[in-house]
């Protein structure tokens, strides 16, 4: 008798604990079902949201049981699921604003949860999990194929960023989206400093700086948008913070010094765009800047000596400082002659210049190849 009361309570035993295992199983079961049911599209937004939160108080309940919690179909739906919530929550937006801190929270959940899947070694569940991002990413990239080509730059700018975005659910970073995310910005803010929307355009470049802080074209838009605004601190910013990432960049260099001009600061232009030669010796657009640059420069000096009195001990020290100034002007300018030999205000600007400082021989070499292109 006392042996078959130790049976009975050993049955009884094994049925509690299959019973529970049964259970904790049941929750992901109970999630998967009713998350198989979200569908916003068809079923519209507030039935998913309670849809997709049913959803999660079962998957939360599996994710905390050790049954359970290393469950690599757990895992996929318990991302899915999370990923949903954001979802869902994005598309009701404009009547519930979005609570950042649980869109934050509901991302790292996602993520980490599909991290997960995608390590399992038996990759059973990953190409599930690909499928699932893979899908919508491509939906967002798709579209913002269709508006660049339509060149609706705001909406393309927006459906790469978010396809860019989807795919970091799985660990990648989307290189073509990343592109054309950059594509999209140069010219949406091409368009909007046109019409001198100044603010949006700079909304629109650190839409992308959050996601990319490190993108070197984003940086040079939001140059370009401050010195159009005559904001001379926020343009150095940018600069300088564009140059920390990128030391060789010429183009940076470039934009420097011509920015410098614009505000007269002239020994500064000028370094800039040396150091934007000495990056690119052929690099045609500095050149010529700095010819310019040294050439106005030159004449300006020379044209305030002029209006001085003559007596004033400035104007011969001034004088020698433009004739400086022209020297120097004649370095890139020759160089850029040598590449672009049919420029006619150069070879005007070459010939003038030389013969000022006396270098009449040169500067008639200089009149002559002028006269032959006029004649032509």
């Amino acid at each position: 008798m006392k042996r078959n009361i130790i049976k009975l309570t050993a049955v009884i035993a094994f049925s509690a604990v299959t019973f529970g295992s049964f259970a904790q199983k049941k929750n992901v079961t109970d999630a998967i079902m009713t998350y198989k049911k979200y569908n916003p599209m068809t079923n519209g937004i507030e039935p998913s949201k309670k849809t997709v939160e049913e959803a999660r108080k079962f998957i939360d309940l599996a994710a905390v049981n050790p049954e359970t919690a290393e469950d690599f179909k757990m895992h996929l739906y318990r991302a899915e699921i999370y990923y949903s919530l954001i979802e869902v929550a994005t598309m009701d937006a404009a009547k519930n604003p979005l609570d950042e801190a649980k869109m934050s929270e509901y991302e790292a959940i996602s993520k980490a949860s599909f991290k997960k899947v995608l390590e399992d070694p038996k990759k059973t569940w990953s190409s599930d999990a690909q499928t699932f991002m893979g899908f919508r990413s491509d939906m967002m990239f798709n579209q913002g194929i269709e508006a660049y080509n339509n060149k609706k730059y705001e909406e393309s700018l927006n459906a790469f960023l978010v396809s860019y975005y989807l795919r970091s659910f799985l660990g990648e970073e989307y290189k073509d989206a990343e592109i054309n995310t950059t594509l999209s910005l140069n010219n949406h803010v091409d368009k909007l400093l046109d019409a001198k929307e100044f603010d949006k355009a700079i909304v629109s470049v650190n839409s992308v700086l959050e996601v990319f802080p490190n993108n070197i074209d984003a940086l040079i838009s939001m140059v370009n948008i401050y010195l159009q605004k005559g904001d001379v601190s926020n343009t150095e910013i940018y600069i300088n913070k564009a140059l920390a990432i990128d030391a060789n960049n010429k183009q940076l260099y470039y934009i420097l010094g011509t920015s410098y001009i614009e505000l007269k600061q002239n020994d500064k232009a000028a370094e800039a765009l040396s150091k934007a030669i000495e990056i690119d010796p052929e690099y045609n657009e500095a050149l010529y800047q700095l010819g310019a640059h040294y050439y106005n420069w030159a004449a300006e000096t020379r044209t305030a000596a002029m209006n001085l009195d003559m007596k004033d001990p400035k104007v011969k020290e001034m004088e020698k400082r433009a004739n400086e100034l022209f020297t120097l002007a004649l370095v890139p300018l020759e160089k850029y002659i040598e590449k672009n030999p049919n420029e006619k205000s150069i070879l005007d600007i070459l010939y003038k210049t030389n013969t000022k400082l006396g270098r009449i021989e040169k500067g008639q070499e200089y009149k002559k190849r002028l006269e032959a292109l006029k004649q032509q």
